[in-house]
């Protein structure tokens, strides 16, 4: 199914491809992005990232009954990086747009969490077992990407990598748990 090729392995293999040749612990997909490099990549990726999680998500609250909090939050982190996409962070040419790319790229995944565990716990009403075992993966990506953050304070490739990649998983893995 397409879901399954593009949550293991179009979003990872992207991510890792996008990065590949730098030091993932000095760079981030902002500043990747502005080398000129493979911009179609990025595009590809971003929108890919976008689409599955917009859609999984929809099918998840649908399920679930909706609930507006989290739907708002994860429809403005898919906002957010569409933002963070389409302004360059380029802080000494563009400074008042680079502040926007950097509060966009900054808050999409923080929106995202926020929204992904409100859903989670509506999940936890219906299926109180299964749903720790969700609720336990949500918190190993939380807390990873919060020590990835702190070890090397800013937001690194291999942070993105990490987190886009481990989320598009769950993601995917909860869809398919809770849809079929």
């Amino acid at each position: 199914m397409i879901y399954d090729f593009l949550a293991y392995c179009f979003i990872p293999a992207a991510s890792v491809w996008f990065a590949w040749k730098t030091d993932w612990t000095a760079t981030n997909f902002s500043i990747l992005r502005n080398s000129g490099e493979k911009e179609v990549l990025f595009l590809s990726w971003g929108a890919a990232l976008i689409l599955c999680f917009s859609l999984w998500f929809r099918d998840l609250s649908r399920r679930l009954s909706p609930v507006r909090a989290s739907s708002v939050l994860v429809r403005t982190a898919c906002l957010a990086l569409i933002l963070a996409m389409s302004t360059p962070y380029l802080p000494e040419r563009f400074p008042f747009w680079s502040q926007v790319h950097f509060l966009c790229a900054f808050l999409s995944p923080i929106f995202f969490l926020c929204g992904l565990l409100l859903l989670l716990l509506r999940y936890r009403r219906n299926n109180p077992v299964l749903a720790r075992r969700f609720l336990l993966g949500f918190w190993t990506i939380a807390a990873l990407s919060l020590v990835l953050l702190l070890k090397y304070g800013m937001v690194t490739s291999g942070l993105e990598i990490f987190f886009g990649s481990s989320c598009s998983v769950f993601l995917r893995r909860f869809h398919r748990r809770v849809v079929r």
